[in-house]
């Protein structure tokens, strides 16, 4: 029961997720931090986030941890409550935290486990729109919290902009539509008219963040993809197409709602890997953050392929995220 993945009990999946939060912090914590300079920041929550990591290394990583374990049950929980599945399974939920080890977050932590949080928030908030006839109460919070994370990780900011169009593919009514477009604006408003008050440009935060979106990144690729993150990336998007084949080959095995779910899911999740592969500012905290929201499609090929096999490819992710965090 221990080593079958699409069995595993509550328990044991809340520990996994919870050794691999602890290893994806302290993995974070011992890389090289460049020094705190105010002057140099372009994403404006993140001066705050990471001032705090700065002055409280050891209470950041307490919250960075606690946040990237409420994220992963909060997911997960989600998940299961929308049934995206025709059977009921937690490998959702120690999976999320796999693929944050394996793929790393950025030497600030604190802010990484703070954008992955608001993506888990807005999956959660937009996967219960798809039950309700007038989702505006809740479409609106999920897209601000959206909206924030362009404000700690300028990479978001691609996302934020053509997820509005996905729901409308979606069928999302146009009144909760316009009010997704407010919720997104809403923060990045919220900063701009702050800095007018205080004598600066109002358009400057929009400009700033839509220019970092299209730099180049400070991350060396070359020194990030190493071979045990190649073999978590091949068995994650194994699982990943072989998840969306099955739910293809029989999608009526879950309701109306579910497949309305599972429509926007993996539009979202085709979204985030074409961005990602082709914006020069991608970070590992984006890769990990596609990697989250790929999480929630992949228990479908755990409960509908032989478990003999997906158990396997579930203790070889675990294994290359342990190799990755080792070396």
């Amino acid at each position: 029961m221990f080593l079958d993945a699409a069995r595993q009990k509550f328990p044991q999946a809340s520990l996994i997720l919870l050794l691999t939060a602890v290893c994806a912090v302290a993995e974070s914590s011992g890389a090289d931090v460049p020094p705190l300079c105010q002057e140099g920041y372009i994403e404006p929550l993140r001066r705050f986030a990471d001032a705090f990591q700065s002055a409280r290394p050891t209470l950041s990583m307490i919250a960075a941890t606690l946040l990237l374990l409420y994220s992963g049950l909060s997911l997960g929980r989600a998940a299961l409550r929308r049934y995206l599945y025709p059977a009921h399974t937690l490998v959702g939920i120690p999976l999320a935290g796999i693929l944050v080890m394996g793929f790393g977050l950025t030497e600030w932590y604190l802010s990484s486990a703070v954008v992955l949080t608001l993506v888990c928030m807005t999956l959660k908030r937009l996967y219960d729109c798809f039950i309700v006839e007038q989702p505006v109460a809740l479409i609106f919070p999920a897209m601000t919290a959206l909206g924030c994370t362009p404000l700690l990780h300028a990479p978001m900011t691609a996302l934020v902009v053509l997820l509005i169009p996905l729901l409308l593919l979606c069928r999302v009514p146009l009144r909760s539509s316009l009010a997704a477009v407010v919720g997104a604006v809403l923060p990045t408003f919220v900063v701009s008219y702050a800095v007018w008050a205080g004598g600066g440009d109002f358009s400057s935060t929009g400009c700033d963040l839509w220019h970092a979106m299209l730099a180049d990144s400070d991350c060396d690729m070359r020194s990030y993809v190493t071979v045990p993150r190649l073999v978590l990336f091949g068995s994650a998007l194994f699982t990943l197409i072989c998840s969306v084949l099955l739910y293809r080959a029989d999608k009526f095995a879950v309701g109306v709602a579910a497949r309305k779910t599972w429509s926007f899911s993996i539009g979202i999740v085709v979204l985030l890997f074409a961005l990602f592969a082709l914006l020069p500012s991608v970070t590992p905290l984006s890769v990990s953050v596609a990697a989250v929201v790929s999480s929630t499609l992949m228990p479908m090929m755990y409960v509908r392929m032989e478990h003999y096999l997906s158990t396997f490819i579930f203790w070889t992710m675990a294994a290359a995220a342990l190799w990755s965090f080792c070396i």
